[in-house]
């Protein structure tokens, strides 16, 4: 005769059988028990566990609540609940289950890993590294936490950490997937970028269904300018994985670089649809700007971007009244770039007798003029390219900087999330990206009236300071070469040459249809573009070919140091704004070669920037605020060359007499801009908007 089993050999078996996936019979084994013994927390506990396993969440709640009325103390059932609060990003709520299912358990290197990482998401990355340590302690192979702790580390700038850490995993287990593509994040971070491409590889090689791998390898190809391999990984990864709103803007931007506008409109739909649909998504903010106009729109995605960086809060010592305000200056561009072309007067022009002027710099070292030039100008440089986000926020609070002013905002190898360790008392971003950085942790952005006019104020999270004039500050001493000829140039000696020289991303099917109907009522023009990629050149071409445009009269401008560049804009007779991003830099290098600019000035702030620096000149004539009367503005200058000439002529008597190009006035309104903000501040007054008066 048979003994029957007693009701925990029942469970034992029970959790067998839920170990080979076998829920149903692992169900009925427990149900067994609890038909005699209905009062046993553990057992409900563990039905809940077999409900979690096999999917069914409500009938995993309902377990959990019946055992939980029989011990409130049960700790598979706390650990359960604390999981699926985890689960809904309750991070307070599952740290305190899993705290009381601990002190049940504890010795278990799981519980504890759940709990490092509910800490870890609440902010506390001290006691969320000492819990991780705990758990791979217990379980040396463990790879799980191992990988937590060394995410942990590489969030928190600990990157030497976070590398020993990877390493240590791929030296268990070298087909870890997710541990070659995070030590590849973290080498790409560093410049390794040989070593990184091996690494993002080797994760897409062991798991092709990767998607976020396939996705920082198509990152990795763009910032090579690698244009036809980043598109392709980027669709790749989009294709992998329903609603990954990165790899489909990542997709949308390099199809943009390459002008491969054939199904442009349905990668555009198709985005926005993930953004309407998935309120959890993001996409880094730059990639939007050249997609919308709409300013709603933009705060949306410049929000998303910067939820993912957990602000800190953090109090200063007071400053001494009367002292010299302390500005730093932090970003990633002080070399031959356009940002340090325009910043350059400034960081000379600001007088020592009211501020001490710093420079926090995390980008490359070029050995350019220019950069040596612009790193002398500052009082104190400190060059962190290696540094984390952490190290150089650190870094800036020990020097008690007063105005923290952040050049790089939401760009290409951007850092600007450091800012979300607070480490100035008032945090300011300016000029590299034209928009709102959504950003809790950034207190201004500097304006204007004609950027940022009045009633824009619900489409950033900022206070807005308003210069006077244009926001955008030049270097009136920047060197121009000799205009060269046009023969010298490849250009035809009789033809009308309208220019525009941005990237490509900014172009678009909208505003080059303009173009070609310019030039089909205007027979004598040719456009000037600049050189790109082989396949951009063609697709140009096919474009206007399918316009009825002879692609012959599409020209193409090589790269050239920046004074040569300048030059040439000078054997051009007219340049061509691009909408909804503008011209920024290549607006002002244009102007000061003495080229007027027709602009189109939208609803957003990077479709107001050309708009702002003409109406600095005095030369608002030449912006144009619907597509239809663009064109009708390009093609009546074209037709009638005295007028043309007059505005050149005009343009040539304002660049020395009106603001756009006074770097000094420039200068001493941002200075009395910053000592406003830093008033209020010692007032112990909230940020606010400013406007300050001409």
């Amino acid at each position: 005769m048979t003994t029957p089993m007693k009701p925990d050999q029942l469970l034992d078996i029970a959790r067998q059988r839920m170990e080979r996936g076998e829920y149903r019979l692992a169900d009925n084994f427990v149900l067994m028990v609890l038909e005699k013994h209905a009062d046993r927390a553990d057992a409900w506990a563990l039905a809940a566990h077999i409900a979690f396993r096999a999917g069914k969440l409500d009938e995993c709640r309902t377990r959990i609540g019946a055992s939980l009325a029989r011990a409130a103390d049960e700790p598979l059932a706390l650990a359960l609940r604390g999981t699926l609060k985890q689960g809904a990003h309750d991070w307070v709520g599952a740290a305190a289950d899993y705290e009381v299912a601990l002190q049940k358990m504890p010795a278990d290197a799981r519980l504890m890993n759940a709990l490092a990482t509910c800490w870890r998401m609440m902010g506390r990355p001290a006691e969320s590294l000492a819990m991780y340590e705990r758990s791979v302690a217990l379980a040396p192979d463990y790879l799980e936490a191992w990988n937590n702790m060394g995410v942990l580390a590489h969030e928190h700038g600990d990157l030497a950490l976070a590398e020993r850490t990877y390493r240590h995993i791929l030296d268990m287990d070298a087909s870890v997937a997710h541990t070659h593509n995070n030590l590849a994040t973290l080498l790409q971070a560093r410049g390794d970028v040989v070593h990184a491409e091996q690494h993002y590889r080797r994760a897409v090689e062991l798991d092709p269904n990767y998607a976020v791998a396939w996705k920082n390898l198509a990152a990795l190809y763009q910032v090579q300018h690698l244009w036809d391999a980043s598109l392709d990984a980027y669709d790749r990864a989009a294709a992998l994985q329903a609603n990954f709103a990165e790899a489909q803007a990542g997709g949308l931007y390099m199809a943009m670089q390459m002008a491969q506008w054939d199904g442009l409109s349905q990668r555009c739909q198709a985005l926005l649809h993930t953004l309407s649909v998935d309120a959890t998504v993001k996409i880094p903010p730059f990639s939007f700007l050249s997609l919308d106009d709409n300013p709603a729109r933009q705060l949306d995605v410049s929000r998303r971007w910067a939820r993912g960086y957990t602000a800190a809060s953090r109090s200063f010592a007071a400053r001494p009244a009367g002292k010299r305000i302390r500005l730093g200056y932090v970003g990633g561009d002080f070399f031959s770039h356009a940002t340090t072309w325009l910043t350059a007067g400034l960081f000379r022009g600001h007088d020592r007798s009211r501020f001490e002027v710093f420079g926090y710099d995390y980008g490359l070292d070029d050995q350019s003029p220019a950069r040596h030039a612009v790193i002398g100008d500052f009082d104190r440089y400190i060059h962190l390219p290696n540094h984390s986000p952490a190290e150089i926020a650190a870094c800036i609070q020990a020097d008690e900087v007063d105005i923290l002013i952040d050049l790089k905002g939401w760009t290409r190898d951007t850092k600007a999330e450091l800012m979300a360790w607070r480490p100035a008392p008032l945090q300011v971003h300016y000029l590299a990206f034209p928009g709102t950085l959504g950003a809790p942790y950034c207190d201004y952005l500097i304006a204007d009236p004609v950027t940022a006019p009045a009633g824009c104020e619900p489409f950033y999270d900022e206070a807005l300071i308003r210069l006077p004039h244009s926001y955008q500050i030049n270097d009136n001493k920047r060197q121009v070469s000799a205009t060269p000829s046009r023969v010298e140039l490849g250009l035809p000696e009789s033809a009308l040459i309208l220019v525009c020289f941005n990237q490509h991303y900014k172009l678009n099917p909208l505003v080059f249809e303009v173009w070609m109907r310019v030039l089909a009522r205007v027979p004598d023009a040719s456009l000037w573009l600049m050189k790109g990629q082989a396949h951009a050149q063609e697709n140009l071409c096919a474009e206007a070919a399918k316009h009825g445009i002879d692609p012959a009269r599409i020209l193409f401008a090589p790269a050239r140091l920046q004074a040569d560049h300048i030059a040439r804009f000078a054997a051009a007779d007219l340049a061509l704004d691009t909408y909804p991003f503008n011209s920024h830099t290549t607006a002002s290098d244009a102007l000061w070669a003495g080229v007027p600019l027709v602009a189109l000035s939208g609803k957003s702030f990077c479709s107001r920037v050309s708009a702002s620096c003409l109406h600095a000149l005095d030369m608002s004539e030449l912006v144009a605020t619907s597509l239809e009367d663009y064109e009708n503005l390009i093609v009546g200058l074209c037709q009638d060359r005295g007028r043309l000439a007059a505005l050149r002529a005009k343009l040539a008597a304002n660049r020395d007499t009106q603001p756009l190009f006074d770097t000094t006035r420039s200068v001493r309104d941002l200075e009395r801009a910053y000592e406003a903000i830093w008033e209020r501040y010692m007032k112990g007054l909230a940020p606010a908007h400013i406007n300050l008066a001409a």
